[in-house]
């Protein structure tokens, strides 16, 4: 069972597809029986003596795949895996804060026992397709952190392959299009690994965007949307609603959506510059100038430098 590593080089590709890393920790795995079948409908519960009523159940998909979250990946878990006609099965793990790990556990029904003490160990088994989708994961983040993008693409082609239920690779794949300006690949990708774990809501915004520069206005606007619903303080989010209410001269909401929004991101230029708009237009000359100024800062050049810097004198 291998671990899947976080890709360092590529949280810098894309801002809306850094993968996250901090305390939570994600598992992911197959269950399978005594064939290598994967089994259906496994209730897996995972529970710690660190933390009192803790408790997070899942079930196997058609596939015999699982995936889980804990917030807290520093602690020592028990994972407890149930099905009628199997044997349960428990085991203790423990997480990893920086990579998703791979729990993979067989299930023996009661008329297949184990092998008595003492009989002949058996042959080592061959590595699985999910560890064999793991190492050429891994092998790709190696080569994506080393400056590789070309032979970092085609292990991560590798690794979904191989195990086309990935939703890491197929995260992964989406982001590199991105930064080739591949739009259709981009969406493809994007949408096999959202479709595979929802929780990837941090690249609903580059699929927005992917979508707006293929052309498809529709999609875009149902991504931005997903975006917001996911991320309602996300800066972004917050400066396309203050705009929203700029436009319709709602300008006390404007300012609250605006001031968000820099505050979250201070080098946000544009919520800086609508910002000082807002004040400018409600007659508060100081917090008009402040936030121009700040804008000019970040970008002297920028689209709306001309029109800052008309508007200053006005302020002073």
């Amino acid at each position: 069972m291998k671990a899947l590593r976080i890709p360092v080089a590529l949280a810098v590709l894309v801002l809306a597809a850094r993968l996250e890393a901090g305390t939570q920790g994600r598992v992911t795995g197959k269950v399978t029986d005594s064939s290598g079948a994967g089994v259906e409908g496994v209730s897996i519960t995972v529970t710690t003596s660190a933390i009192k009523n803790f408790k997070v159940t899942v079930k196997t998909d058609k596939n015999g795949q699982y995936g889980l979250i804990v917030n807290d990946a520093t602690l020592k878990y028990h994972m407890k895996f149930e099905k009628e006609g199997f044997n349960p099965s428990d085991r203790e793990e423990k997480f990893s804060t920086g990579d998703v790990k791979v729990v993979d556990e067989k299930l023996l029904k009661p008329s297949e026992a184990p092998a008595p003490r003492g009989a002949a160990p058996a042959a080592a088994a061959a590595p699985s397709t999910t560890d064999l989708a793991a190492k050429a994961y891994n092998d790709a983040v190696d080569l994506l952190n080393a400056g590789d993008k070309n032979g970092a693409i085609k292990k991560f082609e590798e690794a979904v392959g191989k195990n086309p239920d990935l939703p890491q690779g197929w995260q992964a794949l989406a982001t590199l299009a991105y930064d080739r300006k591949d739009w259709a690949k981009t969406l493809e990708y994007g949408q096999k690994a959202t479709d595979l774990d929802p929780s990837m809501t941090n690249i609903y915004l580059m699929m927005s965007e992917a979508a707006n520069k293929a052309g498809d206005k529709k999609a875009a606007a149902e991504w931005q949307k997903k975006y917001g619903e996911a991320n309602p303080d996300s800066p972004e989010i917050l400066y396309n609603k203050g705009i929203d209410a700029y436009n319709k001269k709602n300008l006390k909401e404007a300012e609250q959506f605006l001031s968000k929004a820099a505050e979250v991101k201070p080098e946000f230029a544009l919520a800086h510059f609508w910002l000082g708009m807002t004040e400018f237009t409600l007659n508060k000359k100081a917090a008009a100038r402040e936030h121009l100024e700040k804008y000019l800062q970040l970008e002297p050049n920028g689209s709306e430098a001309p029109t800052a810097k008309e508007l200053l004198p006005l302020v002073k």
